[in-house]
């Protein structure tokens, strides 16, 4: 809800898009076939899923899923 991301359950070290490519470069071995799903908590603002969908966009994923689940 706070715009942080998390990439496999791990925190990242800020919020910037860059931040957030280079940690789904990292994991993905740079496989942008594989399945992407971003999940977001219900309150989480919409410009930071967007931000998440535009960054995996221009790294190539193709495979992309959005959940949504709700507010702790």
């Amino acid at each position: 809800a706070e715009g942080e991301y998390r990439v496999n359950g791990e925190g990242l070290v800020n919020s910037q898009a860059r931040t957030l490519r280079l940690a789904l470069t990292k994991v993905s071995s740079e496989n942008y076939d594989q399945p992407l799903t971003i999940s977001a908590d219900a309150r989480t603002p919409h410009q930071a899923v967007v931000t998440a969908m535009d960054v995996a966009g221009a790294l190539g994923f193709k495979r992309l899923s959005i959940t949504t689940r709700e507010s702790e």
